[in-house]
This record gives structure tokens, sequence and C-alpha cells, in this order.
């Protein structure tokens, strides 16, 4: 996200969120837009990647008996929201900032919100939050789940049997979710996209034995390995493959739902595979990648408001490398700072929380067959 906003201030990289057949007829631009390079700078991408994420962690502990659920709603609700009013005030940083001259139509689109903005953005279960803060649009989907989750427990633990059952049930409301669209406008789908992503999710993580069997039988090849990454990024690239060829408009524009769920597809697989093979659990258990995964909720929250300001600040003179150079390490430093004085903070409270009403309450877990 943080290298989707920055390339945003490059009014370019605009073009093809308008109209995805704007992404440049030849050179640099065009492969950046309708190849899987884009996957370098897709912000969508990110967040489907993050809602199946969010689905397959949250749903292992009630998969191991582990979760109290009077003592999760609290320590979850403090975990998420803290952040979040900080991160709501944050964004009026870029309030302050003066305009050198006029930037990027998506810098123009950011002006002082109104008050029930700022409500909508601290309440985030209000439609379409995100007045403050763009990226707080995805939050709303991930409170609702979090508040959802033994609902999305039970339906991934009942049945067992009729695994394949559950998952073109599934398959049908992200389908019915994407064709109500604006498939173009992902951030503006409705629930019946959204909501399913989190339980693919959540049945990846009762049924983990099963992928992971399967992964295993690869016996970890390098050429199946490969294979399995080469599909994983085709169908994350599909919506904008569709558009790098001729195929008219009109078909283009009736797939181009269809592509949003292959996507959310792709974006399981991935998890999938990071989860189980491997070298890709080393990789991500290196420092860098460690401390970029712990601080990833506080990177997210504060990203947006830091590259607005150096958009503001920039005006014209923004380009993609001079933006990228300078906002990867002011937000890394951003990062660090909100996690250590507000995220930190809030987990530990979120933890106290928990252990108190767990000493209050303690209760057997769902169970089921």
């Amino acid at each position: 996200m943080l290298v989707h906003h920055s390339l945003l201030l490059s009014q370019p990289f605009i073009e093809p969120y308008r109209d995805p057949r704007a992404g440049g007829n030849d050179g640099l631009m065009w492969w950046l837009t309708y190849t899987p390079l884009h996957l370098l700078w897709d912000g969508t991408v990110a967040v489907f990647i993050f809602f199946a994420l969010s689905g397959f962690v949250l749903a292992l502990p009630a998969r191991k008996g582990h979760t109290n659920w009077k003592a999760y709603y609290p320590a979850r609700m403090v975990r998420l929201y803290l952040p979040v009013w900080a991160a709501v005030a944050l964004s009026f940083v870029w309030a302050v900032v003066p305009a050198s001259n006029r930037g990027s139509d998506w810098v123009q689109g950011h002006v002082t919100p109104a008050p029930g903005g700022v409500l909508r953005d601290l309440i985030l279960l209000v439609e379409a939050p995100g007045a403050t803060n763009s990226a707080l649009w995805s939050l709303r989907w991930e409170v609702l789940f979090s508040l959802l989750l033994p609902l999305y427990v039970l339906f991934a633990m009942k049945l067992r049997r009729w695994l394949w059952l559950k998952v073109a049930i599934l398959i049908a409301l992200l389908v019915v979710g994407a064709y109500l669209g604006p498939s173009a406008r992902p951030y503006s789908l409705g629930p019946l996209f959204q909501l399913p992503i989190f339980a693919l999710g959540c049945l990846l993580a009762f049924e983990w034995e099963i992928v992971k069997r399967s992964i295993d039988r690869t016996r970890m090849h390098p050429v199946a390995i490969a294979g399995a990454c080469a599909l994983t990024a085709l169908l994350l690239s599909s919506y904008w493959l569709i558009y790098a060829f001729p195929f008219g408009s009109d078909l283009q524009d009736a797939v181009a739902p269809a592509s949003r769920v292959l996507q959310v597809f792709g974006a399981l697989g991935l998890v999938a595979l990071v989860a189980a093979v491997v070298p890709f659990g080393r990789v991500l258990s290196t420092k860098p990648l460690l401390w970029l995964g712990h601080r990833s909720f506080s990177l997210y929250l504060v990203h947006e408001p830091m590259v607005v300001a150096l958009g503001r600040l920039l005006g014209e003179r923004a380009s993609p490398i001079l933006t990228l150079a300078i906002s990867i390490p002011v937000a890394f430093v951003l990062t660090e700072l909100f996690y250590r004085f507000i995220e930190a903070p809030s987990m530990v409270l979120s933890r106290r929380i928990s252990a108190r009403v767990r000493q209050r309450h303690p209760r057997p877990p769902i169970t089921g067959g």
C-alpha cells in the first residue's frame, strides 16, 4: 500500500484506476500495468491478501480450541480501535502542510474532512469510512469480521464433510458481489464480496492439514513451487491481464468482475504457499521482514497521511523515483514511532484485558464436528 499510494502522486499511475484501458499503449507503463509487474504496486491485491490472512490467522486459535469468547471481544476491539483513533488524529497532519503547486488528482482529492466523515472513521462500522485516511475502508470489514468471528468459526467447523459445498457457496457469494459491482472500484464492493474472503481464510485454517499434505506431496520440488508461484501471480494479476489484450471492451467489462474472484483465490494461494513452503518461511523469518510483519498494521495506518503531505509539498515535481526514495524511509521511521508509542501499548492493554476476563470467566471453547 505504501508503494501504491506513493506512485499515485504521479498522474500516469492514476489513469489505469480511472479507466483500466488507460495504462499506456507501450513502454514501461504498459508493462507495469498489464503484467504481473502490477503486483509491485497493486493496493487492491494487498487488501485481498490481508483479508484472507486475517481469516486464516484468527481462525487458528479457535481451531485449536484456545478461544475464550468473553475475553476475545474486548481485547480485539481495543487492539483494533486504539491504533485507528490515533491514525485518524495523525491524518490531520497533511491538512496543515501548504501545497507548493498543483499535484496529482489523488492528492487534490484529499480535502479537510467534515465532522461526519471523522465520526465515520472513528466508528468504522458506518458506511464508507476513509474521509481522513482512505486506507480505513478495509478496517470496516476487518471489524465486522472480528465481531462475527464465532459465526465464521461455526461455519468452518460444522459439516466438515461438506467442504466443497461450503466453498461453492462462498464462490457464489463472491461472484454475485463482484457482479453487483462496481468491480473497477473494489473498495466500494459490498459485504457479499468482502466478507466471504475472510470465510475462505477461515476454511483454509480449519482444513490446513489437507492443504499442507497436498503441498507436501510435491516434495517441495523447485519446478512445482515455481509453477504454483506463477499460477498465483497470474491469478492475482488477472484483472489487469484481461485488459492487456484487444478482446473488445464489452467482453473485457463482462469478465472483469469474475477476475476479482480469481484475485481472491490468488490471495488464498499466496497465504497457503507462504505458510507451507519451508524456504518462504525462512525468508520471512529474516530480521527485516519480521520487523515489517510485526509493524505492518502501524505501517498501514500511518503511511497515507505522510504520502499526502509529501504530495502537497512536491506538487508537480513528484516523480515515482523521488517519491519512493523519500516516502519509504520516512514511512518506516513513522511506523516505528507509531508502533512503540501507540500500537505496542494497545497490544499490552489488549492482553491485560484478555487475561483479566479469562480469570473471571473461564469458559470451554466452542466445539463441534
